[in-house]
């Protein structure tokens, strides 16, 4: 062993660690302590091996108290000229000293024994009385076990990380996602049953709108996505879901309370899939984006189509004024100004103008990826209660967004 801190590990009292460190216990059951400091949590069990501790977000990985020792160290002031590694071996030599830290005896082992591979949100369904909920109607199967109820009748959703482990559920409460117990979406998602042939891979934002677009369409041969936390992680974990079924493209849907809201969630989430490529930041009465030109072509076709949209913007105001205010003009108009081997944009906050970026952008640089659609109503929800099943023979590209 090249690291002889470990070597405690299984004999550490990894909760009196807990409390030591000035953790507060959250929920506490026979198999499980949940524990917090500020947003994050920690889930304590005990295992053949000594006590273990995972992350919500990461239930497959089990942690040791090396690692929680290690991870709260790395925070702590110190003095500065102290290194990490003697910070830790300071801690070490002083909890030697300390047998309340150990497992000296079997009164303290509170907690039963499980497997390695424990998951308390594999329990939640039990524990909260969930049964799959049966949605009736053509092609409802696809959301087989995929959506629950609580014996109220009120819906949950199991979300999942790369690693396909459960790492929480979310609930409807009020049209919205609410966060049951100790749930970490933050690096997850949901999606419906998966078919045998793949043919449409649809991301929205979250189940309701999944059941509300199923509704309206009624595809077929189609996987569901939702992202209710746009990140890093989710981003890049769309892209790995898009790769393993060999679709050229997804077809991405946000919408949100309204349409300037669902346009924001687009751009967020280009700016992660792309990366560096592209950076995304919300002003106080703008959108501001930096991106990689990517070449003359695509950056000329953008150029282009941002004077039309500006200079549209210009027509209409003269049919009402007779002279230009171009101070308003410019604060309404969406900028483009080139700097070293970025492109700066500078996008209003309207709706006309946000819809018009977002449709040059991906038009000129991610058509090969995406395809967004989007419902002529604020959200899917409100367009099937409105109009219903679609019955014409174009589908999703009767919405394609276009401009």
């Amino acid at each position: 062993m090249n690291n002889r801190w470990r070597k405690f590990d299984a004999t550490l009292d990894v909760p009196a660690l807990m409390d030591y460190f000035r953790l507060v216990v959250q929920r506490e059951t026979r198999t499980f302590i949940c524990y917090q400091i500020g947003k994050e949590q920690y889930i304590v069990i005990r295992t053949e091996l000594g006590y273990r501790y995972y992350k919500p977000s990461g239930p497959k990985t089990k942690l040791t108290a090396f690692d929680f020792i290690l991870e709260r160290l790395s925070r702590t002031d110190a003095e500065a000229r102290t290194g990490l590694w003697t910070k830790v071996e300071d801690f070490y030599t002083e909890l030697e000293k300390k047998p309340e830290f150990f497992l000296n005896n079997g009164s303290k082992n509170s907690l039963e024994i499980v497997d390695i591979d424990f998951n308390h949100f594999e329990t939640l369904n039990e524990e909260l009385s969930l049964r799959p909920k049966s949605l009736g109607g053509d092609g409802s199967d696809i959301f087989k076990d995929r959506i629950y109820e609580n014996p109220e009748g009120r819906l949950y959703f199991p979300y999942r990380n790369l690693a396909n482990t459960l790492t929480g559920y979310a609930m409807e409460k009020d049209g919205k996602l609410s966060l049951i117990a100790e749930s970490d979406i933050s690096k997850s998602v949901w999606f419906s049953k998966v078919p045998d042939t793949i043919k449409h891979l649809v991301v929205l934002r979250n189940p309701m709108e999944a059941m509300a677009f199923h509704r309206r369409f009624q595809l077929e041969d189609v996987v569901y996505l939702t992202i209710s936390k746009i990140n890093y992680e989710t981003s890049k974990l769309l892209v790995q879901i898009l790769k393993r079924t060999k679709l050229k493209k997804m077809v991405l849907s946000f919408t949100g309370s309204s349409k300037i809201e669902g346009y924001i969630h687009d751009l967020m989430l280009i700016s992660f899939i792309n990366d560096s490529r592209f950076l995304f930041r919300v002003g106080k009465d703008h959108l501001a984006v930096r991106f990689d030109p990517e070449g003359q072509k695509p950056l000329a076709k953008l150029h282009n189509e941002v004077l039309k949209y500006n200079g549209s913007l210009a027509k209409e105001y003269i049919k009402y004024n007779k002279v230009p205010d171009q101070s308003l003009l410019n604060r309404k108009s969406i900028v483009l100004t080139k700097e070293k081997q970025w492109v700066s944009c500078r996008i209003p906050f309207e709706v006309n103008a946000l819809r018009y970026f977002l449709w040059s952008y991906y038009r000129n640089y991610m058509d090969k990826t995406v395809e967004i659609v989007k419902p002529v109503h604020a959200n899917w929800r409100l367009e099937f209660e409105a109009n219903g099943v679609y019955v014409g023979t174009e589908k999703l590209k009767a919405f394609r967004m276009a401009v």
